[in-house]
This record gives structure tokens, C-alpha cells and sequence, in this order.
């Protein structure tokens, strides 16, 4: 469940070339929107100075012309109008002189006067400065007036302006153009990243692929640096090199420990097979006093060849015992289960599996597992337990439910009864009999066919136990399992619907599991 959740988060994040292509797309635009912006306000700028420069030519041209010949006030009308008709004016532009009686005289041909906004302020003016107001549809008009004056006293004034209609079209084609650059900049700067950030990002992408392919493959790499095709040297090498010899000292530990449990199983065969027989032949003269020690011995003897036993069986599991793949009729076998865990304790045993189901399962460890799970349930579930065996079809194969009404797991100790060795709290500590390695060999005998394994319980309700396996691939091999087959297991209800109740022979009773 956590590696699906694992894979399933790893799907929902962006990949990391992904990830440093935005980034540098972000730079990218940044710095595009900063330099367009610099760029369209500079040639705003140089283009309103053009554009003042020309005004004060023409007023410079007035004042030194024209108005440096005017002798007396009545002058200036005649030498502006001579000037007016010959000075040549852009047709965005007008120039206007109002002389002291209030005459107003303007060039013709560009801009017209009576849109220009307050234009009766600016021939009216009496300082020199520049102005800027509104014009014809909206658009902005750029102004300069200059008073005129005559022996010291006002004889009129030279106003010079223009539309800002150029400079907002330069503007705006130049903004336009900068936009297309920028945007086909952009797009080409983003396609280069991506390339190169795949191309460096290549070797590390290429471990993360080995690495995920560790737990399916069910080996580890062994030369992780090689598989990568990294540049000597760079961080990624270093990273493999690192995760190479990390990978070298866990597979060693791993290969060490299968080698310790599988040499000491076998070691231990023999030793225990000679102290059997020869307590066994001890036990066969009169001596009334030593029988029950002589019992005591054989018992403790059983009980430890068992451990070895599934040792043995855990270390040819880690080293990937071969598993039989045929169709397993499910009613059958849980069946055959019933039969074996009757002598093993007091309680009642139900079956409700529809018939014809069918798993792809290896036959005999499936009822190896079904019967742990039923003799742990029997052992561990108190007097007069009830254990009900399900079965049904679900998500592409079936599922097996072991669940009884005892008096459950602690929470604390649910997440780890499938760990070796394991046997949950203190209360259960003195659980006779237990290794905790049943359920983890429930776990790796399922695990091995194909399947999983997953406990649920609640305390003072009971257990249920869930095995899935592949069903067999065929449309007609697995018939629908019939509504609410299985019901709620672990609740200690009674399930409905075409039960088979075995009753078990009495035996021991304890607390809980411990494996």
C-alpha cells in the first residue's frame, strides 16, 4: 500500500526537467518583459525629445525672424503673415501668432486650431513653457508657447504644437514587433531548455528508472553508474557511484542474512533429529520419573524444529522458491482447509464461497496459507470462536477472507503482524507455542503466487484476514460472485446466505496472535 501510494504521488508531481524548463521559461520571460519595457520607454523618450526639438526650432525660427524685425505692435500682424505663408509645417502641426489687439494668426493645411484643447489658455499664455493636452479623437498634443515682447512691453504670443499621433504609432508598431520577438524568443528559448535540461537531467533520469525497478525485478543493480551513462566526474557520477556502493553493502547484508538463516536451518536439522531419537529411546525404558521431563524435551524439540522449518522455508522464499501456477477451485480448498483446522481448537467454522470460483494459485501453499490463518484463528481466538471462510470475485481476481469474532488486534500491533519474528505486546507475550513467523510466511507464500495479503481488525469485534489473487484469464474461468457474498468480516455477525458450519475440536486457548 505505501509503494502504490508512493508511485501514485509520484505520478501527480511535475517531472523535474518539467520543473527547471518553467524556470528558465520564467527567467526568460522576465527579463524579455524588463528589457522590452526599457527599451519601449527609452524610444518613447527619444521620440517626444525629437519631437520637442522640432517645436523649439520652429519657435526659435519666429523669434529670431520675423519678430526680430517688428519695429512697433501694428508690425507684427504683417511680418507674421508673410512668414506663416511661407514657413513649411509637418501635417500634424500648427503654429499660431496672437497679436496684441487679439488677432490670431495660424498656418493652414495641418493641424486645426479649434481642436486643440484650451487653446485660449495657450495663445493667452504669458510665460514660456511647454504643454500638454488633449487633441482631436482623443489623441495627445504637445505644445510650446512663447510670449513676444516689445520693448519690454507684451506684443503677443507664438504658440507651436503638434499631435503625439506618430510617436504613439512608432510606439505601438515597435511594441508589437517587440511582443512577436519576444514571444518566438521565448518559445525557442523554452524548447532549447527543455532539450538541454533532458539532455543533462538524462543520467539521473535513468538511475530513478533503475532504482524503481529494484522491488519488480526483485534484484539490485550492480553497477548503477554504468546503466546511467553519466560524464565522469559530474554529480550525477558521484550520485551513482555513491548509490552504487550503497546498493553493494545492502546486498551484501541481504545475501548475508539469507545465508546465516538457510545454513543455521540446515545445521539445525540434524542435531535436533539426533536429540529426538534419542530421547525417543530413552523414553521407551521403565523409569517412570523421567517420562514426564522426557515429554517436556520432545515438545520443546517439536517446537523448535518447527521454527527451523519455517526458517528454512522463509530463506527458499527470499530466494525465490518456485511456485506452481494452475487453476485452485477456491470452495474446495477452503474446504480442505475446515478439515485440517478441526483438531486444532474449540469453535465453529463457517464457509461461504460460491462454487466454480477460481484463482490462479499455486495449490498446496494456498492451503498451506488458508490453514495457518484458520489453526492462528483457532489458537489465538478464544473458546468458542467463530471463524468464517469468504470468498468472491473482485478487481480482476479473487479474493479470500479468514475472519473470526475474537477479541482482535491493538492497533499498535496491527501494522506488524506480518513482520518475523513478531508476536505484539506485552499482553500476548506469553502466548505458548508462537514464533511469529506464521503470518510472515502467510505474507511471502502470497506474495510469491502473485498476490497480496492485508489484515483489518477492531478490538473486542475480531479479525479478518484478506488475501487477493490473480484469477484465471479467462471470461468464463470466474463466474460473478454473488451479491454481499463474504458480508462484513470481523464483526462476529452472522453472515447470510448458504453457509457450510463445521464444528472444530476442542483445544487451547490464549490471547492473541503472535504469528
Amino acid at each position: 500500500m505505501a509503494a502504490a501510494t508512493t508511485a501514485e504521488r509520484r505520478r501527480r508531481t511535475v517531472s523535474l526537467p518539467t520543473r527547471l524548463t518553467a524556470i528558465a521559461a520564467l527567467l526568460v520571460a522576465a527579463t524579455v518583459l524588463v528589457v522590452g519595457g526599457v527599451a519601449l520607454r527609452l524610444m518613447r523618450d527619444d521620440l517626444g525629445a525629437n519631437l520637442d526639438r522640432r517645436l523649439r526650432s520652429a519657435a526659435t525660427s519666429f523669434s529670431e525672424g520675423p519678430a526680430g524685425r517688428v519695429g512697433d505692435p501694428a508690425q507684427l500682424a504683417v511680418e507674421a503673415r508673410r512668414w506663416l505663408a511661407v514657413q513649411a509645417h509637418a501635417e500634424d502641426e500648427v503654429i499660431a501668432v496672437r497679436t496684441s489687439d487679439g488677432q490670431v494668426l495660424s498656418t493652414s493645411g495641418g493641424l486645426d486650431l479649434d481642436t486643440v484643447d484650451r487653446v485660449d489658455d495657450l495663445l493667452g499664455a504669458t510665460a514660456a513653457r511647454w504643454w500638454t493636452v488633449d487633441g482631436p479623437s482623443d489623441g495627445r498634443i504637445r505644445a510650446l508657447t512663447v510670449p513676444l515682447v516689445l520693448e519690454g512691453e507684451p506684443s503677443g504670443t507664438l504658440l507651436v504644437a503638434a499631435t503625439t499621433a506618430a510617436v504613439e504609432r512608432t510606439a505601438d508598431r515597435l511594441l508589437s514587433a517587440v511582443a512577436w520577438a519576444s514571444g518566438l524568443g521565448l518559445a525557442f528559448a523554452v524548447a532549447l531548455a527543455f532539450i538541454s535540461v533532458r539532455r543533462t537531467l538524462g543520467p539521473l533520469t535513468r538511475m530513478a528508472a533503475e532504482i524503481d525497478a529494484i522491488e519488480p525485478r526483485g534484484e539490485l543493480p550492480t553497477d548503477l553508474a554504468a546503466t546511467v551513462d553519466a560524464a565522469p566526474g559530474d554529480e550525477v557520477s558521484r550520485v551513482a557511484d555513491a548509490f552504487d556502493s550503497l546498493l553493494g553493502r545492502i546486498d551484501e547484508a541481504i545475501a548475508s542474512q539469507r545465508r546465516f538463516i538457510s545454513d543455521a536451518s540446515h545445521e539445525l536439522r540434524t542435531p535436533l533429529t539426533v536429540a529426538r531419537g534419542h530421547l525417543e529411546l530413552v523414553g521407551r525404558l521403565d523409569d517412570p520419573d523421567a517420562d514426564r521431563s522426557i515429554r517436556l524435551a520432545l515438545d520443546e524439540l517439536d517446537r523448535i524444529r518447527s521454527i527451523v522449518e519455517e526458517l528454512l522455508l522463509l530463506a527458499r522464499l527470499d530466494e525465490g522458491l518456485p511456485m506452481v501456477e494452475e487453476p485452485v477451485e477456491v470452495d474446495l480448498l477452503l474446504r480442505e482447509a475446515t478439515l485440517r483446522g478441526m483438531a486444532l481448537g474449540q469453535g465453529e467454522i463457517k464457509i461461504d464461497a460460491p462454487e466454480g470460483l477460481t484463482a490462479m494459485a499455486d495449490a498446496d501453499r494456498l492451503l498451506q496459507v488458508v490453514s495457518n490463518l484458520v489453526g492462528n484463528a483457532l489458537r489465538h481466538g478464544g473458546e468458542g470462536v467463530t471463524i468464517t471462510l469468504a470468498a468472491r470475485a473482485e478487481q480482476a481476481g479473487v479474493v479470500i477472507d479468514v475472519a473470526d469474532d475474537g477479541p482482535g488486534i491493538a492497533p499498535g500491533d496491527l501494522p506488524h503482524v506480518f513482520d518475523r519474528f513478531y508476536r505484539g505486546s506485552a499482553a500476548r507475550q506469553g502466548v505458548p507455542g508462537g514464533s511469529g513467523l506464521g503470518l510472515a510466511i502467510v505474507a511471502s507464500l502470497v506474495e510469491a503466487m502473485g498476490g497480496s495479503v492485508s489484515a483489518t481488525s477492531t478490538v473486542g469485534a475480531g479479525t479478518t484476514f484478506s488475501i487477493w489473487l490473480p484469477s484465471v484469464p479467462s471470461a468464463d474461468a470466474t463466474p460473478p460472485a454473488p451479491e454481499g457474498a463474504g458480508g462484513e468480516s470481523g464483526q462476529g455477525g452472522e453472515p447470510s446466505g448458504g453457509f457450510a458450519a463445521v464444528p472444530a475440536q476442542p483445544g487451547s486457548v490464549s490471547g492473541r496472535r503472535g504469528g
